[in-house]
């Protein structure tokens, strides 16, 4: 009887220090999307759903797309790759690391964009950007992190636009 118990005591002592100490096992992962070319001929714009984690259609609910607009310079118009907010609020923080936000800033009521074009081609917190130089167009400012808050589920996400190659953007997102 005392060599079973030992041996239990043995295999308990193995299994309970044998255990994973992570502490993140219950933290969602980050997701990485990659979009389509919105940039080929007749392509339709990207849009994203939040919630779902998924493309849709441009008739139904999305939080925000990348679009082909009309941008006049001169004489003449060019179409032009741009970030569209659709149903949600945003705020781009420069102060904040991806990895390290867990939560909304407590800041965001404050620091949502009043104006939602500001992030389109051309605003002043644009997310793609055009070189006139280089006529190449790439993600302004990367490291930047955005917040949409969607008010229909009162979800928060984190987001983070990564990069812009020949029409087709990758970005991350989570939920805070």
């Amino acid at each position: 009887m005392k060599h079973l118990i030992l041996t239990t005591s043995i295999l308990g002592l193995i299994l309970v220090g044998c255990e994973d100490n992570d502490s993140n096992n219950s933290e969602a992962t980050d997701t990485e999307i990659i979009t389509h070319d919105i940039d080929a001929t007749n392509a339709p714009g990207f849009y994203f759903n939040l919630s779902s984690g998924s493309e849709v259609d441009s008739s139904s609910t999305w939080h925000f797309s990348f679009q082909m607009i009309s941008v006049s310079l001169g004489q003449s118009t060019y179409m032009m790759p741009s970030l569209i907010l659709g149903a949600t609020y945003a705020a781009e923080y420069s102060d904040i690391t991806f990895d390290e936000t867990d939560s909304s800033p407590s800041t965001f009521m404050s620091d949502y964009f009043q104006d939602s074009t500001v992030v389109q081609y051309g605003g002043a917190n644009e997310v793609l950007q055009y070189d006139m130089q280089s006529h190449t167009v790439s993600v302004r400012n990367p490291e930047r992190v955005f917040v949409f808050y969607e008010s229909l589920n009162h979800k928060t996400y984190k987001l983070q636009f990564v990069e812009y190659v020949g029409g087709v953007i990758a970005f991350k997102y989570n939920s805070l």
